[in-house]
């Protein structure tokens, strides 16, 4: 039971007098109003007996009832109702069938009580609030946390018409936001973000009481050295969005989780804070965000939404939300599979590059081409396409949900050994770039203090382009090449130069050096081609080729050129994954 139906609970033996009292100080209750205008008439263990709202007390008054008389005599008997548990429309359908089957007719549903399977009182809604959570447009929207999920997703929610609040913690981001500047690259956001930018989309660092109705997590989920879950950041957010919570709200997690984590770790800190209960109270439920940077916009249009919830009237209400943007919903049976799902998809894809990666390592030593070999069985071959190889593997999703996944796995017994691997074999590529350059440079009796590197491409990856820096391979390899080469440059089409200079790398190393094409190339004796940006196919190669030392050596570490233009520079090697 609701405590703030309370109140207005009356025994039948109550008098008129009490219930007008009730139902005047109801709206007036601490901590949480009460309901206006009614008062339930229970038994002892509060099984509803009946309903009297104000307009009865007066008709009887009226017709000469004294009201000092018993609430008995003038309470309305076997009033319509709703169980407890069930979603927005399906309490529509209960009432509007309920109301045929009675032959109610001019029937004024003013107010609605709730109650559960045994009819004891639980809550009462007003007309006004069903209809609202039956009309998704009609909910606002919060979503904790504006990076590359929250952001792409809370304007995307308002091309289709939601008032969307955001809430970022770092100030600085959202003062850069309400002035219609992303703090990220990615295709078509800046655009976006200006025209909705305080006429529907309204951002804030902190929290505001009865703003929204729908609450969307999207905060950071980092790992720890061990690949744990580290916790705070959601911890924050959900406490924070606990204490603002009102009955019937919607909950939708969406950042990476460990399994289990809504069903022990989210649920029961909601409960303790708000004192509503999952699933009667509020609704709550797991969406896993999938898409790609560079592409999310589109993404989240396109993309099938995985959906699972506490119960059926969660992942009822979180579908109509996600389908007023895509109409492609999978709802599973639980919230545990929906977290799964999430962990699945980013696992296989960094176990697949692994294959190729674990495939140009032994070309290595087989002393053939890596790249040539695999378009070879994949050429005309229409089952198992093999990815290419890649000088690693990066990214935030794919470095870490593998490791969440196999402890995931280890809390329940179970020794999850493939994406364990697939991830050291990726981060084997590291040390391979980086044992090429030194070779290189041995062979050529360059000392490492005389040797210019130019690194071309910082970002995780270059298509679809990003911005994002964190968990490159690009950086990974110049850490490790900064162990004994000083001199190294990099060059990105999409990372402002702020940026890199910022970057975290090795001990003692304050920030990348960042350069135009033509300085880079300018008297460097290695050029690594780190990431698959599309611009770098239109370079004007063999001028930029031209500036280098010779000898020189160009590492191609995605295939973007041919040998034979780059060999065709006297003193220039080309290199790859394999010969």
């Amino acid at each position: 039971m609701r405590n703030r139906i309370k109140p207005i609970l009356i025994k039948p033996s109550g008098t008129i007098r009490e219930a007008m009292a009730a139902i005047e100080l109801s709206p007036h209750s601490k901590p949480e109003p009460g309901p206006a205008g009614i008062a339930l008439v229970t038994d002892r263990r509060h099984k509803l007996l009946g309903i009297l709202t104000d307009g009865d007390i007066r008709k009887a008054i009226l017709g000469g009832v004294s009201i000092d008389s018993s609430v008995s005599g003038i309470m309305k008997k076997n009033p319509v109702t709703v169980k407890k548990g069930l979603s927005a429309f399906e309490m529509m359908r209960a009432i509007i069938r309920e109301i045929k089957e009675r032959n109610i007719v001019d029937h004024k549903l003013d107010k609605i009580v709730v109650v559960d399977d045994d009819n004891g009182v639980h809550d009462v809604l007003s007309f006004f609030e069903l209809w609202k959570n039956t009309e998704i447009h009609a909910r606002n929207v919060y979503i904790v946390g504006l990076g590359y999920v929250g952001l792409t997703l809370a304007l995307t929610l308002c091309e289709v018409g939601f008032k969307v609040h955001g809430i970022d913690t770092d100030k600085k981001v959202a003062a850069s936001l309400r002035r219609g500047r992303p703090h990220f690259h990615e295709v078509g956001l800046e655009p976006l973000l200006k025209h909705h930018i305080n006429k529907n989309f309204f951002v804030q660092s902190d929290f505001k009481n009865g703003e929204s109705d729908i609450y969307i997590i999207a905060v950071n989920t980092p790992v720890n050295e061990k690949g744990e879950v580290v916790f705070d950041y959601l911890k924050k957010a959900i406490t924070s969005v606990a204490k603002i919570l009102k009955p019937h709200d919607l909950i939708i997690l969406r950042s990476t989780v460990s399994v289990g984590t809504c069903r022990k770790f989210a649920i029961p800190l909601i409960e303790k804070i708000s004192k509503l209960k999952a699933g009667e109270d509020f609704y709550l439920s797991f969406a896993p965000e999938r898409t790609v940077e560079g592409r999310a916009l589109e993404e989240l249009r396109i993309l099938p939404q995985v959906i699972g919830g506490i119960n059926e009237a969660s992942v009822d209400l979180t579908t109509r939300l996600f389908k007023t943007i895509n109409h492609l919903i999978v709802p599973v049976q639980n919230l545990e599979a929906a977290e799964v799902v999430k962990l699945l998809n980013n696992s296989f894809r960094d176990v697949s590059f692994a294959y190729a990666n674990e495939v140009a390592q032994a070309c290595e030593k087989f002393g053939v081409n890596a790249f040539e070999v695999i378009e070879a069985a994949n050429r005309g071959y229409p089952r198992n396409k093999i990815p290419s190889p890649s000088p690693g593997v990066g990214g935030l999703c794919l470095v870490k949900d593998p490791w969440i996944l196999v402890n995931s796995a280890k809390q329940v017994g179970f020794n999850a050994k493939l994406p364990a691997l697939g991830r050291k074999i990726n981060e084997e590529m590291i040390k391979l770039v980086a044992k090429k350059v030194s070779a290189f440079a041995v062979k050529n009796k360059i000392k490492p203090n005389a040797l210019k590197i130019f690194v071309l491409g910082v970002a995780f990856k270059g298509e679809p382009e990003t911005s994002d820096m964190r968990f490159s391979p690009a950086v990974d390899i110049i850490k490790e090449l900064q162990q004994k080469f000083k001199n190294i440059v990099v060059y990105d089409p999409v990372i402002k130069t702020s940026e890199l200079k910022k970057a975290r790398l090795s001990d003692g190393q304050t920030g990348l050096k960042p350069v135009s094409l033509a300085d880079g190339f300018e008297e460097s004796n290695c050029v690594l081609v780190l990431n698959n940006h599309h611009s770098f196919r239109d370079l004007d190669i063999y001028d930029l080729l031209m500036k280098m030392k010779k000898p020189g050596y160009f590492f191609d570490g995605w295939n973007l050129f041919p040998r034979e233009a780059i060999e065709g520079v006297k003193g220039i090697k080309y290199g790859t994954f394999g010969v």
